[in-house]
């Protein structure tokens, strides 16, 4: 949520020159609303919810900002700002093979109307079946309100699916429903937990399913 623009007004030494406690606090004053507000449905509505997510923080510090600043930070993170998405290098690839073998593939995150737009800008938003945001419902991971809309719209029992995440918490949830958790290891300092399959690179879930059918597990 700290951006280049953000940075560009108060770079990391303006930071560090706040007490860490009152920088903190500030840090989790100004991002409660955003989970109480979460539920939304367009980018404008992004935009101010982050606008007022900045001004929030700044001011909570005891720095100094104004409500124009507030809302140009928060329209470039909504809007212009590209690294906040990252598309790992064989991504693509992997959807498309999963396309081809006729697997149904689906979206699970928490996250903002932006990333809609993210996924299209990228070329990938069409290689996916269906989607659960949590801006969509209102409500984060690991909810099981998340799990099961994406079940319903997937159309598919829990356990034919697979569910891949980088948290153990988020993991323990899908396996309660009775979705196999395979934990994501392609974060650096993610530490793996030896209660879940893992992979450390996406191509390797291809690898995964395909073995899980090969022990005449029930794959879709």
């Amino acid at each position: 949520m700290l951006t280049r623009k953000f940075r560009e007004y108060y770079p990391l030494e303006l930071q560090q020159s706040v007490d860490p406690v009152l920088w903190r606090n500030a840090l989790m004053k100004a991002s409660q609303p955003l989970i109480e507000h979460h539920q939304m449905r367009t980018r404008e509505e992004e935009e101010d919810a982050f606008t007022g997510f900045y001004y929030d923080l700044i001011t909570n510090a005891g720095l100094q900002i104004t409500k124009e600043i507030a809302r140009e930070i928060s329209h470039d993170r909504t809007y212009v700002y590209e690294p906040k998405y990252i598309l790992l290098p064989d991504i693509r690839d992997l959807l498309l093979k999963l396309r081809k073998q006729n697997y149904r593939i689906g979206i699970i995150s928490d996250t903002w109307p932006s990333t809609v737009q993210r996924l299209e800008s990228y070329g990938i938003a069409n290689l996916f079946d269906c989607a659960s945001y949590s801006y969509e419902l209102g409500i984060f991971k690991p909810d099981p309100r998340l799990y099961h809309d994406a079940l319903k719209k997937i159309g598919l029992p829990a356990q034919q699916c697979i569910f891949a995440d980088d948290l153990p918490g988020n993991l323990e949830a899908a396996q309660k429903l009775g979705i196999h958790p395979v934990q994501s290891l392609v974060k650096p300092g993610i530490k793996a937990d030896p209660r879940f399959d893992s992979i450390r690179r996406p191509s390797e879930l291809l690898e995964l399913l395909n073995r899980k059918c090969d022990q005449n597990v029930q794959c879709s």
